[in-house]
């Protein structure tokens, strides 16, 4: 159980930092419509990738967190519980002080208790998040597999330095996918018949790759499996999925200087061909995703309508935005964890709690 117990306080952790993540692109999202960059799709999902980033690098970040408070103000509390003691003590928050230190310990009795097995619903609902993230696990791999034996069924019919371009009958929607060493892009068979939509489809799965979407839908599938049960986790992938369509179909008609209209016919002919047709599979990006085309159809073709006229990216912004997160998630990280050392404020605590439950014990004898 020692050795389970700091996994399990990092990932707590990290499903709290989820959750303000969210909240913090919330934000951000709103901030960025009252710019110029509200039509830059493109832009956006650089900042969202930026704040991915430091949810994956949030616990390391943490650890500087203590260094710089005590370099700039020597003494203050992160923790949240440090915090929490020192305002009891200061008066700032009036209750018994055995029913704080009941607070102050939930925490922890939370975790000694899911450790332990003491409550057989807690156990069972552990049980049930065990079977639904195996399902989850068992559903990438059989995608996996699947997309595989798509690729391995399909001709070889142009090859870069990258990425081979293949030609497969199984398949209505082109898509992008990589393997352990290259990357794929997989065409319908029948485009071969209609130059412009090749045209289209090869240029919107070279973006994909171009910005790394495949390894990006990857990692967020792979993490599925422990957040599934997290609201803020679906938020931030939805928000992703979204954003990396349209900022895709913005930065092609861009840099290809593609016709938008005959480029957002294209959308709605493949939208009507995967509506009724195949499910996508994860961990690919296609250029359009079976129901979700009904939802963000209209929202493709309106940022089409915005692709000339937005704003291109500014590094300085970007850069800007990653310090901000970064120290948010930072500063969160390092208030969610837990402190074992007895300092000053958790011994006058703890002296406050036993004169309290001794005058309790006086009282009733």
């Amino acid at each position: 159980m020692t050795a389970v117990k700091p996994v399990l306080d990092i990932y707590l952790e990290l499903n709290v930092v989820i959750v303000l993540s969210a909240l913090i692109w919330l934000v951000a999202r709103s901030l960025l419509a009252s710019t110029s960059l509200r039509a830059d799709y493109s832009a956006h999902l650089r900042v969202l990738k930026t704040l991915f980033l430091c949810i994956l690098f949030s616990p390391l970040l943490a650890l500087c967190v203590p260094i710089v408070f005590d370099a700039l103000w020597p003494g203050r509390a992160v923790a949240i519980g440090d915090i929490a003691v020192a305002a009891y003590l200061r008066g700032d928050i009036s209750v018994p002080a055995t029913q704080f230190e009941a607070y102050l310990n939930a925490r922890q009795n939370f975790e000694d208790t899911l450790l332990g097995g003491g409550s057989a619903a807690i156990t069972l609902v552990i049980a049930a998040m065990a079977v639904v993230g195996a399902m989850l696990v068992f559903r990438v791999i059989l995608a996996a597999v699947r997309i595989r034996e798509t690729v391995n069924s399909s001709y070889l019919w142009r090859s870069t330095a990258k990425v081979d371009v293949r030609l497969s009958d199984r398949i209505v929607v082109p898509f992008a996918v990589r393997g352990v060493f290259r990357r794929h892009v997989v065409i319908p068979s029948h485009l071969l018949d209609k130059p412009n939509e090749l045209r289209f489809a090869i240029s919107h799965e070279f973006q994909h790759v171009r910005a790394c979407d495949v390894e990006w839908e990857l990692a967020l599938e792979l993490m599925r499996p422990l957040f599934f049960w997290n609201p803020a986790y679906h938020v931030l992938k939805y928000q992703f999925e979204r954003l990396r369509e349209l900022g895709c179909d913005q930065s092609i008609v861009e840099r290809r200087r593609l016709d938008t209209s005959d480029y957002a016919n294209c959308l709605l002919d493949y939208c009507a061909r995967t509506v009724s047709g195949e499910k996508s599979y994860v961990f690919k990006v296609a250029l359009v995703t079976g129901g979700k085309a009904k939802r963000v159809l209209r929202q493709r073709v309106l940022a089409l309508a915005d692709a000339s006229t937005g704003t291109r990216q500014l590094p300085a912004i970007v850069f800007a935005v990653s310090l901000v997160f970064g120290s948010l998630l930072a500063v969160g990280s390092a208030s969610l964890q837990q402190t074992d050392d007895w300092s000053h404020d958790r011994i006058m605590l703890s002296t406050v709690v036993n004169l309290e439950r001794l005058a309790e014990r006086s009282r009733g004898n």
